[in-house]
């Protein structure tokens, strides 16, 4: 098994537990960490026909991600930055497409690109010290990984605009409220209670299970272009200047 610079591993059971592990930049999620992502993707998962189940989490307690490196961000060239939605989107929906179900097990703050990598999921379990936020207009910029697209689908148009407009961030326990999230569960409980979630898909047929969730994926409405807006949206506000002023005010205030 390959060792990754920003993710580790373990398979126990037919299930495999894939933990984002960023530590020095608070598990931020840059091109290097989702390139590695979708080495893991294609190379430890596609090609093993063991694993029946990827659980996705953190091996922070406080951290899922802060999403985006501001520090990476601000460097970014502005004619780069559709480019940088697109590859985004693309690995997110390998997560998404993948035959076998995905569960996200949340601790801590999960910001932006993390939040949604969290929607491409079939089920979320979070713990108690989860937080969640899709703050990207407070910095003058739009959702790059397929948010405007996927959370209407779980929280419907009107909380998403909701969530999205004002940036806030909101707990575990107005997220299951909502619909975003599954279960909450005390910290030191989680990774236990997807365990036993996990192994009772397991115990099911595999197959029966991949086409449920194909027959699932193809009953919820998807809009190629919207997609495809959401990346010239971030190009264009992210060419203006306006964001990379925000962050490093950020930054300097930091």
């Amino acid at each position: 098994m390959v060792d990754y610079k920003f993710w580790q591993i373990k398979i126990e059971d037919s299930i495999f537990w894939l933990y984002l592990n960023n530590p020095n930049k608070k598990n931020a999620f840059d091109i290097p960490v989702v390139n590695e992502l979708e080495q893991i993707l294609e190379s430890e998962i596609k090609k093993k026909s063991d694993i029946r189940v990827l659980v996705l989490t953190t091996s922070l307690d406080d951290i899922f991600t802060v999403g985006l490196d501001i520090k990476w961000l601000v460097t970014l060239e502005e004619s780069k930055a559709g480019d940088m939605t697109r590859k985004l989107q693309e690995i997110f929906t390998k997560l998404e497409v993948l035959p076998i179900p995905v569960i996200v097990a949340v601790k801590g703050l999960n910001l932006t690109a993390g939040f949604e990598l969290m929607l491409c999921a079939d089920m979320v379990i979070a713990a108690d010290n989860a937080k969640f936020g899709q703050v990207e207009t407070k910095w003058g910029m739009t959702p790059a990984a397929g948010a405007t697209q996927r959370l209407i689908r779980l929280v419907g148009p009107m909380k998403a605009k909701d969530l999205i407009y004002t940036s806030r961030i909101i707990n575990a326990q107005e997220a299951v409220k909502i619909g975003l999230i599954n279960e909450v569960v005390p910290l030191a409980e989680l990774e236990t209670r997807v365990k036993e979630i996990a192994d009772m898909m397991v115990k099911n047929s595999g197959r029966a299970i991949t086409l449920s969730k194909q027959m699932i994926q193809m009953g919820i409405y998807k809009n190629e272009k919207g997609f495809q807006m959401e990346s010239e949206s971030f190009q264009e506000r992210f060419s203006s200047g306006e964001p990379k002023r925000k962050l490093n005010e950020f930054l300097e205030r930091s």
